[in-house]
């Protein structure tokens, strides 16, 4: 096919006319643009200084707007108005950490640039911050310490009239008898309420942070910020301003040229700080003659390379034009590869030859999904989930004989330990061994994860047998060698036809695997198989383990669980009773924990014992988990019983509170102990804790209440219980009241955080 033909213009040459009259307008428009600028360049920087000052102008109002805001807000916490109202210069450790944790809270926002705020409270000499609290010398003499702003500026300074005041930045140092830290350059804050001349709030800004994020920087000079008076209170570094125009004639918005600089310069309404930026008249020249020197050489760039550009590319079109057209005619014939140097042709040329190749990887990945779509099916089918997967081809709907399959797997994490494979990961394997196994014999098999420990295999077209051992024998086989890592349970349910009944069916097979026992690698389960087993513990043996739990006494407990135990096993118990016993006496032994308030050495989160048990795999590690445990456990107890009573009233009144918080707890109690009076005894304790007895004993109870909620699954009616309330409605309502939620949703709220 011919590009040209007798009378026309070559496709070369139509190329170059268009690339040269493109370069012609090109340069003409720079040079155009290029004589514009270089008139109207010193007029644009002006302007742009300008508007960047104004930008900077706007940040830091705004900044001082919501610093002023939030730090007026700080002076009417409740917290604070206590220990200002208070006459004691003593703060109470709640209020105080209360207080800290909110200083600590606002400072950790970096928008606000606070370095630290302090709580200053003249007529009590006490000063609060983020640390703690201190007096005043020893704040700014050697925390934060200056030439300028010591003790005796601020006792200067609050009884003044002002509300909000910022005062001139210097260097702040913190001295020690071993070290001098900088602070670096930091501007004093001082709000109160007007007319207030005891209490205040002192706040130190980070200057150099605020330039760095607020100002609109340019490549040299220097800035700086004035109050009303004319006094500095900011400045970017350390230049002398002896020269520079008196802050007091500069008002308004504008610049002025003095010297070898231009100042421009902005008041602000609200404030009436001023802001100056300071640019060297040899920045904004150089500045100048480098744009001009810019402009001439991108200029004389674009016309050369334009030109050079222009002739390859129409040079290179020929060819690469050609073969697209010849490829195209070929089409309908098999395609080869066509090298070429241009990109786009080289790039058409592979995806046409690549076609087929896409096709089939197109429909190996629908079969794919396929697949998974198939598995989300039987999923939903499982589930008894309605979905409107009436499209989905399931071979279960045809009525084939179908067999379903089951295997529940119990990991042996002890044996993961050293290597690098994931739990999750394993889980995975035994599956994909699984389904390879299965697809070898019947390639329509479907094997996939209804759980993250239940594997479920569809089998159809199963020979019809009476006995699965020639389907299962060699699975079996299989899976012998992964019982290092795994405990294997396998079900395999009577043959199919209706696919009414698969749901029916997997429900059935997952009853004949919870037949699970103990002390066995591997177990087939074919069909349920009745048995009987006794009811334990009795009355008389759950009478017996809690008495003996509560009394220490190790030497009954533990054969007693180990007797309980064995009969549970003896009598062909599935592993899953033994477990829900072992829960039974786990649970005992916690609530004898809380009533005892002991802590048992290695099982200090009540979850521990429940993490322990879930490592037993046969009789012997239950009676060896129990044994270790309710050992600890009735040490513990002992222990605790030989504990001394305090000899002194407080500790003796805590020491009691704490051992009998379940019980009914009274000043009428408590002064008889003693052998005092009632109201001696409020007033003393009032006086020693700064809280009442009744505030303490109800402190105390919803805190360990709160505990058991969020470490153990005991119900909320035992915790009410164990905290001393006869009903669930009355804990209910103090809880609530305490916390701000109900027990059902502290103990979601904090499920949900893990």
């Amino acid at each position: 096919m011919k590009l040209a033909k007798p009378g026309n213009t070559s496709l070369f040459a139509a190329l170059c006319i268009s690339f040269g009259g493109i370069i012609l307008l090109l340069t003409s428009f720079n040079f155009l643009s290029y004589t514009v600028f270089r008139d109207n360049i010193r007029g644009e920087i002006i302007k742009n200084n300008s508007l960047n000052l104004h930008t900077t102008v706007t940040n830091y109002e705004k900044q001082f707007v919501q610093l002023r805001s939030n730090l007026m807000a700080h002076l009417f916490k409740t917290e604070v108005q206590t220990v200002s109202d208070t006459t004691s210069r003593t703060v109470e450790y709640q209020t105080l950490l209360k207080i800290q944790l909110d200083l600590k809270g606002t400072l950790s926002s970096s928008r606000l640039y606070l370095e630290n705020i302090v709580y200053y409270f003249k007529d009590k000499q006490l000063l609060i911050d983020k640390d703690g609290s201190r007096d005043l010398e020893t704040m700014f003499a050697k925390f934060y310490a200056s030439d300028r702003y010591d003790a005796a500026f601020w006792e200067a300074e609050l009884p003044k009239a002002q509300s909000f005041q910022i005062y001139g930045g210097t260097a702040f140092e913190e001295r020690t008898a071993f070290n001098i830290t900088q602070h670096g350059t930091l501007l004093p804050v001082l709000a109160k309420k007007e007319y207030e001349t005891q209490f205040g709030l002192i706040a130190l800004l980070n200057g150099t942070a605020m330039y760095q994020d607020l100002h609109q920087r340019t490549d040299s000079g220097w800035f700086y910020i004035f109050d009303r008076n004319g006094q500095p209170i900011f400045a970017s570094s350390s230049r002398s301003t002896d020269h520079d125009p008196s802050p007091v004639t500069l008002t308004g918005q504008g610049y002025v040229e003095q010297a070898d600089a231009m100042y421009f310069y902005q008041q602000a309404p609200d404030t009436g700080y001023l802001y100056v930026d300071v640019i060297p008249i040899h920045a904004v020249t150089s500045q100048f003659k480098q744009l001009n020197l810019v402009f001439l050489l991108i200029l004389l760039s674009s016309c050369v390379l334009s030109l050079i550009i222009a002739l390859i590319i129409a040079r290179k079109f020929q060819n690469p034009l050609q073969r697209i057209l010849q490829t195209v005619e070929q089409l309908g014939q098999p395609l080869a590869q066509q090298p070429s140097r241009i990109t786009e042709f080289k790039l058409i040329s592979e995806k046409l030859h690549d076609l087929f190749r896409i096709n089939h990887t197109i429909h190996r990945d629908l079969d794919t999904k396929n697949s998974l779509l198939q598995q989300y099916a039987y999923l939903n089918r499982l589930k008894m989930i309605s979905a409107n997967l009436t499209d989905i081809k399931m071979a279960i709907d045809s009525n084939r004989p179908y067999r379903l399959i089951l295997v529940h797997l119990t990991l042996k994490e002890e044996a993961l330990e050293g290597t690098e494979l994931d739990p999750s990961r394993s889980y995975a394997l035994i599956t994909e061994l699984i389904r390879m196994h299965f697809h070898s014999r019947c390639p329509d098999s479907l094997t996939f994860q209804v759980e993250h420990d239940l594997i479920l295999t569809i089998l159809f077209d199963h020979p019809q047998q009476q006995d699965a051992r020639d389907a299962l024998e060699p699975l079996i086989e299989l899976l012998r060698p992964e019982t290092l890592y795994f405990q294997f349970a396998l079900g395999m349910s009577p043959s199919r036809t209706q696919a009414e009944q698969f749901s029916e069916t997997y429900d059935k097979v997952h009853e004949y695997i919870n037949q699970r026992q103990l002390d066995e690698d591997i177990q087939v389960f074919r069909e349920l198989k009745p048995i009987t087993l006794p009811l334990l513990p009795t009355l008389a043996q759950e009478q017996e383990l809690t008495a003996n739990l509560h009394a220490g006494n190790e030497a009954i407990c533990i054969p007693l669980v180990h007797r309980l135990i064995e009969q549970l096993h003896k009598a062909g118990a599935p592993a899953h009773q033994i477990i829900t016993l072992s829960k039974q006496i786990i649970e005992k032994a916690l609530k004898v924990m809380y009533a005892k308030h002991v802590t048992v050495p290695g099982y200090a989160s009540p979850k521990q014992p429940y993490e322990a048990l879930k490592a037993c795999r046969t009789v012997e590690d239950y009676k060896v988990f129990f044994e270790d445990f309710l050992s600890a456990l009735a040490e513990a107890v002992r222990s605790k019983a030989k504990e001394t009573e305090a000899d002194y009233m407080i500790s003796f009144v805590k020491d009691y509170v704490e051992r009998h918080y379940g019980e009914d707890i009274s000043l009428d109690l408590l002064s008889q102990k003693l052998n005092i009076t009632n109201s001696y005894l409020s007033s003393y304790f009032k006086e020693k804790t700064g809280i009442n007895l009744s505030e303490y004993t109800h402190t105390f109870r919803m805190g360990k209440a709160m505990e058991m909620l969020q470490s153990t699954d005991l119900k909320i009616q035992d915790i009410a219980s164990l905290v001393g309330y006869l009903t669930v409605a009355p804990f209910n309502r103090a809880f609530k009241r305490h916390t701000g939620l109900t027990p059902t949703e502290y103990r979601r709220r904090h499920q949900s955080l893990e």
